[in-house]
């Protein structure tokens, strides 16, 4: 597994202390044991000067170039700029990063580092069964549940809280309250089941590709289709959408990837890539 540790910071001192120590960011007593070592992770650290007046399509460009070759991304980046990455929050592993008094040190790094290592991997090892996957792959602005929002809000903004690979469980397993056959189908293909109520079934059908060509999109629909939370996915899976009518039919509006809003008059089903583009 290769993975992309993605620091974006306005000090400069952390800048050259990182260029310098890149085969010690991640202590080798983490990297090589546990998970991280079952996987053969691979880790690499990219640096990016950053500024209050930097551009976020500029963040997102160098994330691209950077993202392209990985299958996980953490996004470390300045707690008072992390507003520039809002875009990206869904996409990637993103963490803040305390101001720094002084000297840069070993211990210092160390000590930031280390425990979003811990919640990476919690996430990670959850994200490998595509049980799990089915759930954290759900589209976020069209799949409508508040567990949901709770799991996303969990695994962006309150990622660093205790607990979260019980917490990540737990939401699961309500999300997964949801999934079952329809009634009026002799087949039993599970399905999830949103509040309109709508029937989500993901792959495995690869006959649709996801657009993501600027414009009409943005710099974030690229991102969104390819990771989720920081991890790589299968870009070239969508969920059928449909109802449990007979013959099935697809009603109302639907919050796309870059916030346009698609217009369902009737049609049997929806193709609804997990980053929202139908």
């Amino acid at each position: 597994m290769r993975v992309v540790i993605a620091v974006a910071t306005a000090d400069a001192r952390l800048r050259t202390y990182l260029a310098g120590n890149r085969n010690i960011v991640v202590p080798p007593d983490i990297a090589n044991r546990g998970y991280l070592q079952e996987k053969g992770t691979r880790f690499s650290v990219q640096i990016l000067a950053v500024d209050p007046q930097t551009a976020p399509a500029e963040i997102g460009a160098w994330l691209r170039r950077i993202a392209v070759a990985s299958d996980g991304l953490i996004l470390l980046i300045d707690d008072a700029l992390r507003h520039l990455v809002s875009d990206y929050e869904d996409a990637y592993f993103v963490a803040g990063l305390p101001d720094y008094t002084g000297r840069i040190l070993q211990n210092q790094v160390r000590s930031a580092i280390v425990p979003i290592l811990r919640h990476f991997v919690s996430y990670s090892q959850r994200f490998d069964n595509f049980r799990n996957q089915r759930v954290l792959l759900l589209p976020l602005e069209i799949f409508l549940a508040a567990d949901l929002d709770t799991l996303r809000a969990r695994l962006t903004a309150q990622k660093m809280a205790p607990g979260l690979g019980g917490d990540i469980d737990r939401l699961v397993a309500a999300l997964n309250q949801r999934a079952g056959p329809k009634t009026r189908r002799r087949f039993r293909r599970v399905y999830h089941v949103d509040d309109r109520p709508l029937w989500y079934h993901y792959g495995p059908e690869r006959h649709r590709v996801v657009e993501t060509t600027m414009p009409p999109h943005q710099e974030k629909c690229w991102h969104n289709s390819r990771f989720r939370f920081g991890r790589l996915y299968d870009d070239r899976l969508h969920h059928n959408v449909d109802n449990d009518s007979k013959p099935t039919q697809v009603h109302g509006n639907f919050t796309t990837c870059h916030g346009s809003v698609f217009v369902a008059g009737g049609q049997s089903h929806l193709n609804v890539f997990p980053n929202g583009y139908v």
